[in-house]
């Protein structure tokens, strides 16, 4: 009866002892598990931006009524990104304004869920706006370069992210708009002085129109006195 007890007495402690280890090991991966939890930034956006490198989480917008997004900013290997940052998180009645850095040709702006979609634009400068009245994450690309990585997210309602404030805005192309001002004078001179010349040939060329027939004659009339009887 003593062994049967023994035995019995050894299966108990053991299956405590399995049992305790158990209840350790489910609350350590549970802690785990919290842990990882409150170290995201942002939303699980599946595999949206499986292919896009300049993707680095979310960043918090939250508190501004007015983003700016630019389009054609580095990434994926040239300028096919949207930044500074590619997911943001704003409120509800945000506008978001994107615009184009004139880098990477022809890009433009679409929700997967067809809510919003811009022109398609190259020109540095070129602006497209959107606002956010209702909460939820929309995703969106840019047409041409959608397979490059080109995406992006918007983030509406709801807290947390990175903070932006360490991100720089990228350079804008200037385009032609210099050419355009000093073609109006507006720049550093050269579109005065240009017109300038310009007036002085025509008007030069107007006069020697003018008097070619007088010389023209007159060369007659002296050779025709050169022939005649002496």
């Amino acid at each position: 009866m003593r062994l049967e007890t023994d035995i019995d007495g050894t299966a108990t402690r053991r299956s405590f002892l399995r049992g305790a280890a158990a209840a350790v090991g489910t609350t350590a991966a549970a802690s785990a598990g919290v842990g990882t939890t409150t170290a995201q930034s942002g939303p699980d956006y599946g595999d949206w931006f499986s292919n896009t490198d300049n993707f680095d989480g979310t960043y918090d917008y939250t508190g501004k009524k007015e983003v700016t997004v630019y389009v054609g900013t580095d990434g994926n290997g040239t300028a096919y990104g949207f930044g500074p940052a590619a997911a943001i998180r704003v409120d509800p009645g945000t506008k978001v304004t994107w615009e184009w850095t004139g880098k990477g040709g022809s890009h433009n702006v679409e929700a997967s869920d067809g809510s919003f979609k811009s022109d398609m634009y190259s020109d540095a400068g070129a602006t497209f706006s959107h606002t956010f009245e209702k909460e939820g994450t929309f995703e969106y690309f840019c047409r041409p370069h959608k397979m490059m990585g080109m995406k992006g997210a918007v983030v509406v309602g709801g807290s947390g992210g990175k903070d932006p404030s360490g991100l720089s805005a990228p350079q804008v192309d200037s385009g032609g708009g210099g050419g355009e001002s000093g073609g109006s004078g507006d720049g550093d001179g050269s579109g005065s002085n240009n017109s300038t010349l310009v007036s002085a040939s025509v008007l030069t060329g107007g006069v020697m129109a003018f008097l070619s027939p007088i010389v023209f004659g007159i060369f007659l009339l002296l050779q025709s006195s050169d022939d005649g009887p002496e």
